[in-house]
């Protein structure tokens, strides 16, 4: 029986050997600059704003790769606000990332009640980023989610001083708009790459009058207007120092319920259950090292840490008991 736990748990080492982490990072800005909420900023035709909320939609995600080969992320709809910047996209046998295709907004098929796999808003759990969100994102069965919403104040008498507010709440199923861009992917560890995106406020709220605009909600007029943006001018691109740095020498794999560890980088080692709790924990002292892991049968994550905190590698494994 030990021999063929051995072969099996082999079987699935090699098989996750060659997947990668994908996780995606999209960073708000405005005028260049990471957008701070209620901070008054120039917009592009000098006038002062000062943004109060701002959050979007992403979904369909499509990862192009290794000279042609297209995987869809495992995950349909992400929503992006100015807290939450970056996600978890799934473990994918990914060797050279070449371009990232996503829709903006919420698909047809979960937007309003004629969607094939539409449900009740309160049918979701409250973490599901078609759950609740506040601001609200929602506007009914009838007209579905709210693609982008954005709001804050601009100056209507040039003194320099916010006082007009201004909403923009965008829905409707025809008001998504597709982004396909190439992409450098960050090797962050021998097991991870991210993809850092930024997300140009100023250039999506480009020719939108925002000192008389006032609340304008729906599909039509402006709100068309500023979706169109999206595909008109680069609100979504790639800093120019997204770079793929030198793969770290950490040799890290998990064999009979032990982690063999070959490091001169790594500090400490933290393994995660399933549902995210944090089951062991070492501290790693030398640049070999053997740790058995006292687990139950189940699926696991493993992370490596270095000297600032930060997450080397990760590796997904599978504990297999007799």
């Amino acid at each position: 029986m030990k021999k063929v736990l051995s072969v099996l748990f082999m079987a699935f080492y090699a098989l996750t050997q060659a997947q990668t982490n994908f996780f995606l990072h999209i960073k708000p800005t405005f005028t260049g600059q990471p957008l701070q909420l209620q901070t008054n900023v120039p917009a592009l035709n000098g006038q002062i704003v000062n943004i109060d909320h701002f959050n979007y939609y992403i979904s369909d995600i499509l990862l192009y790769h290794d000279g042609g080969m297209m995987t869809p992320v495992n995950q349909s709809v992400f929503i992006f606000t100015p807290t939450e910047q970056g996600y978890f996209l799934g473990d994918y046998g990914i060797q050279q990332l070449d371009s990232i295709q996503f829709m903006v907004g919420v698909p047809s098929r979960f937007n309003t009640q004629q969607g094939s796999e539409a449900q009740d808003i309160s049918s979701f759990p409250l973490s599901h980023p078609l759950s609740f969100q506040s601001p609200s994102m929602y506007w009914g069965w009838q007209y579905g989610y709210m693609h982008m919403v954005v709001g804050g104040n601009a100056d209507s008498d040039n003194n320099q001083q916010p006082d007009a507010y201004f909403e923009l709440h965008n829905l409707g199923n025809n008001n998504q708009r597709v982004v396909q861009m190439p992409v450098v992917a960050t090797q962050s560890s021998i097991s991870q790459q991210d993809i850092y995106l930024d997300c140009n406020l100023d250039k999506w709220l480009q020719n939108m009058p925002l000192s008389t605009l006032g609340v304008v909600h729906g599909e039509s007029g402006l709100n068309n207007n500023v979706m169109a943006n999206v595909n008109i001018y680069r609100v979504f691109s790639q800093p120019e120092n997204a770079s793929v740095p030198e793969v770290l020498t950490t040799k890290f794999y998990v064999f009979e319920n032990t982690v063999y560890l070959e490091t001169s980088e790594a500090k400490r080692l933290e393994v995660y259950d399933c549902l995210g709790r944090k089951v062991q924990e070492f501290k790693i002292d030398s640049p070999q090292k053997n740790l058995p892991l006292d687990l139950t049968e189940g699926i696991y994550v493993l992370s490596l840490y270095g000297t600032e905190n930060s997450c080397m590698a990760s590796r997904k494994c599978r504990i297999l008991r007799p």
